[in-house]
């Protein structure tokens, strides 16, 4: 009989499909206890959580569904095409990692640091981003509709393409972000700060910007933004809006 000590390589044959059947994940030890710190992990084993540190991991493609991630760093790591429904990522360090076409419907990422991340084309309906750090993101293409998230750090992100109905993004800070040919339907911008912001082509039927700040902000070229939606809303000199809407001056607002 072949021992899998003995083997480490079938160790981890035998365990490897068990990532696509368990909710969550964690990297095998080293001789020395530590976890592994970056790169493509050689085997899994099944646990109920993951905590630790897998810098520049490559995870592309990977089933992840309900993954706990919580409080991970993961800092430049690759999911891209990775099917992350319902995983938990809160709290945990994502800056500049790859999600371009997975699936994180229904994840939470609230609390967690997503700055300089790109999400293209990814699966975001439904998130939870709560209080997420998410600066310079890029959501180009993504699909949000009823993603939330309020209070979030938004400052330069690209939300060119994104469909976003029902998204709500209350006292988030949207400085200097982009929604050309964003479809933002019903989407909640209440109590936001969209200094600089951009929407070149984009749909804002039905959206609430009650109480945002657009100082500086271009939506010359948007469609369906209506006086009420701007009730309370202030700009400046700079401020640009589709014929007929004014706002009154900021006067000190954030």
């Amino acid at each position: 009989m072949i021992s899998v000590h003995r083997f480490p390589s079938l160790y981890a044959i035998a365990l490897f499909g068990l990532m696509y059947a368990a909710p969550a994940f964690a990297w095998q030890m080293d001789e020395l206890g530590a976890w592994a710190s970056k790169g493509r992990p050689s085997a899994v084993t099944y646990s109920r959580g993951f905590s630790g540190s897998c810098i520049g991991c490559d995870l592309t493609g990977r089933n992840l569904n309900g993954a706990r991630l919580a409080g991970g760093n993961f800092g430049g790591s690759h999911f891209s095409g990775a099917i992350m429904r319902r995983a938990d990522l809160s709290g945990g360090n994502f800056i500049r990692a790859e999600f371009d076409r997975s699936d994180l419907d229904n994840a939470d990422l609230s609390s967690g640091i997503f700055s300089g991340a790109s999400f293209v084309g990814a699966a975001l309906a439904g998130i939870n981003a709560t209080g997420a750090n998410i600066s310079r993101a890029n959501f180009t293409g993504a699909s949000m509709a009823r993603a939330g998230l309020d209070g979030a750090n938004l400052a330069g992100c690209n939300f060119t393409g994104v469909r976003g109905r029902e998204i709500t993004m209350t006292n988030a800070n949207l400085t200097g972000s982009r929604f050309d040919s964003a479809q933002m339907t019903d989407a909640d911008f209440s109590s936001a700060n969209l200094r600089g912001a951009r929407a070149n082509r984009a749909n804002f039927t039905g959206a609430d910007f009650r109480l945002a700040n657009l100082s500086g902000a271009d939506f010359s070229g948007a469609i369906g933004i209506t006086r009420a939606a701007l009730e309370g809303a202030c700009g400046d000199e700079n401020t640009k809006l589709p014929d007929g809407l004014t706002l009154a001056a900021c006067r000190g607002r954030r």
